[in-house]
């Protein structure tokens, strides 16, 4: 019997394709979609438009059982991390199709967010081994937040989101900025002295991007280690620097943003925090967090490494 390979499971251009129909741009653009993926010399073997969220688990674990081993998902951060969750040590090449408001894991990966060029990379790229990170009982690909980002996941209007898109996700984030209050996080690593910061927000990367902005450089899904970013400060103001840093493209001043790199760590708050999970609410402090290397195989665009992709 041959032995599977990523690379072999791309070149019989035979996929699947699963879209999150109730995400931003998903019904409009699935039949486009699976039109495009065809004008690349793709055979569709099954397709999926899922107009509830709740059963794309189940859709993705019988493409895989029934042996399916290219597939494209399609939707938003969360979508990914969760077909990612299905699809983690499995010999399958996961696709993406970027489909979302801030499609931040598409845009770590060096794709562009829009579906063209999209198809361009799942027809000409390369298959990469991305980490994928467990936080309590699920997983991320991207990043997981603490501050004004799970603040906006945990309560912003499905309207504005939907239709406002990213301008609506910025807008309504300055609004939660006004109300953010500090509080103690720590982080406890095995084997080194806890860590104890008063902070404003944590933000831990798999990925570079949150809402769209690139704000933690240095997180790559194929670094092997996450990046834990603690803004530090006692009133929002600090918090705000930060933002405005990463708004116009700089990084902030050390005194302002403690980095740790880990591959497992424990974390709390003081007062216990919501944290947005790839923009997916429900996950609270504390939580244990650790990396499971090389898990996902994943299509990036031609050429593209963590090294490139931490210099652009």
């Amino acid at each position: 019997m041959t032995e599977w390979t990523p690379e072999a499971a791309v070149a019989r251009r035979r996929i699947a394709i699963v879209v999150n129909a109730h995400s931003r741009r998903g019904q409009v653009l699935f039949e486009a979609a699976c039109a495009g993926l065809q004008a690349r010399g793709f055979e569709i073997v099954a397709s999926h438009a899922v107009k509830k969220p709740k059963q794309l688990g189940a859709i993705i674990g019988k493409l895989v059982a029934d042996g399916h081993d290219l597939i494209a998902v399609g939707g938003g951060d969360g979508t990914l991390a969760g077909a990612a969750g299905k699809l983690a040590r499995k010999n399958v090449v996961m696709a993406i199709l970027p489909l979302g408001t801030a499609n931040s894991f598409a845009r770590t990966l060096g794709i562009e967010p829009e579906l063209e060029p999209a198809l361009d990379v799942i027809a000409g790229g390369d298959v990469a081994q991305a980490d994928v990170v467990r936080i309590g009982d699920g997983f991320f690909i991207n990043s997981a937040t603490i501050g004004v980002p799970a603040r906006i996941a945990q309560d912003i209007p499905s309207g504005l989101k939907r239709w406002l898109g990213r301008a609506g996700y910025l807008g309504y984030g300055c609004y939660k900025f006004l109300t953010m209050q500090p509080f103690v996080a720590k982080i406890s690593i095995a084997g080194q002295p806890d860590i104890t910061e008063q902070v404003v927000e944590i933000r831990i990367g798999n990925g570079a991007f949150v809402g769209g902005l690139r704000v933690i450089d240095g997180a790559d899904p194929e670094s092997r280690d996450i990046v834990i970013h603690l803004v530090l400060g006692r009133y929002a103001a600090a918090l705000a620097g930060v933002w405005a840093a990463n708004l116009a493209g700089w990084r902030p001043a050390g005194t302002r943003v403690r980095e740790i790199r880990s591959t497992a760590f424990d974390l709390s708050c003081t007062p216990q925090q919501p944290i947005s999970v790839d923009g997916e609410t429900g996950t609270k402090t504390p939580v244990h967090v650790s990396i499971d290397s090389a898990a996902l195989h994943v299509i990036t665009p031609r050429g593209s490494d963590a090294e490139s992709r931490t210099e652009c």
